[in-house]
């Protein structure tokens, strides 16, 4: 049976099991497209981090930067467990990819807080109020 033949046969068998085009997912590409998205949100995280010399990081802008690293790294999660048995993907390579994502979060996290109390204490400054306790800055480094 020729190549093009068993991919059609394969396609119709699919449609006919009621399968759909995330289903017949091309993994290779699609997860090649994933990374590479994730890759150039955490580049852009990590320059900015470099972009201090070793000093505090500025919150807000972290919090800003760490928002789309954080919907890479989701997406590319979603997609693996929805896809996991079509392309078998190894629990190992999911499990570490949501470790690394859940220490992203967490950390985007501690800085939009602090972004968010820093921000309260500026208004409140502005507008003739006391201080307050000052908003420890984060740790330098990238992620």
């Amino acid at each position: 049976m020729s190549q093009r033949r068993r991919f059609t046969l394969a396609l119709t068998v699919a449609a006919g099991l009621g399968l759909s085009a995330p289903a017949l997912a091309d993994c290779g590409s699609d997860m090649q497209k994933l990374a590479q998205d994730r890759n150039v949100e955490l580049q852009r995280v990590n320059d900015f981090a470099k972009a201090f010399h070793g000093k505090p990081l500025d919150p807000e802008g972290f919090c800003v930067k760490s928002a789309g690293l954080l919907r890479a790294e989701a997406a590319l999660i979603a997609y693996m467990d929805k896809n996991k048995d079509w392309c078998s993907f190894p629990d190992e390579a999911i499990n570490g990819l949501k470790a690394s994502h859940a220490k992203n979060a967490g950390f985007s996290a501690k800085a939009c807080t602090v972004a968010a109390k820093m921000k309260k204490m500026k208004e409140q400054a502005a507008q003739g109020g006391g201080g307050g306790p000052q908003a420890q800055p984060l740790p330098a480094g990238p992620l």
